[in-house]
Formats: C-alpha cells, structure tokens, sequence
C-alpha cells in the first residue's frame, strides 16, 4: 500500500498542477473521436467506462489531461502525442477533453460532481 501511494504522489507532482473543476466544464473533444460523432463501437465503450467506474469507486482517479483552447487539428492526424495539438490560442472558460473521455463518463455515471484536471504542457507555459 505504501508503494502504491507514492507512486500515486510521484505520478502527481510530475510537472502536472493537479486541480479539480466542475465535470459540467468539461467538453468532448470531437475531432478525437467522441462528442457528437462518437465513433467507437457503443459496447466497447461502455465497457471501458464501466472498468473506469470501477477503477474510480477504488479511489484511483487519474487526472483528465485537458486544454484550454479548442483543438485545431487533432494530434491523432497529425502523429503526435497527447497535448501537442495546435490550439486556437484563445482562453475560453471551459475544457476541452485531450485524454480521458472515458473516465469523464465515468464520472457523470457515478454522480461524481468534481474531477480532477490538469492542463497539457502547452497550455500551463
């Protein structure tokens, strides 16, 4: 148990400001395959994010990597790693969702009302 726990502390203090926001602030990143145009296959889906449920309700809740500005082209297209997709470069008040749609829904389905974030390097800099 120890070791789990500062691993969970070490993987938080890794150059990521951990905060919580209201999970209604949180948006479907659309050009990454969810949202309106949700495109992977309805029970596949759902398993994930009942596995997520269950990760969540066991206390392990891994912070949702997310933007500020709207995503211009997604990073899947272009070959890139999470958060290094060209953004708007206007603040808005809200979050774009770059990794972590499941664990979002996950969230929504157990009630959950605040979720832990943290915005991609481009966007803290």
């Amino acid at each position: 148990m120890k070791l789990l726990l500062e691993n969970w502390r070490k993987y938080l203090t890794e150059n990521k400001e951990v905060f919580y926001v209201d999970v209604n602030l949180l948006l479907p990143t659309e050009e990454l395959g969810h949202g309106k145009e949700h495109n992977c296959p309805s029970q596949e889906c759902d398993a994930v994010v009942e596995e997520k449920m269950v990760e969540i309700e066991s206390g392990h809740f891994k912070p949702i990597e997310v933007c500020n500005q709207k995503p211009v082209k997604t990073y899947r297209a272009q070959g890139l790693d999470v958060g290094q997709a060209p953004k708007s470069g206007m603040v808005e008040p809200f979050y774009h969702i770059m990794n972590g749609h499941h664990r979002v829904e996950a969230a929504k389905r157990l009630g959950i009302l605040q979720v832990p974030i943290y915005l991609t390097p481009e966007d803290v800099e």
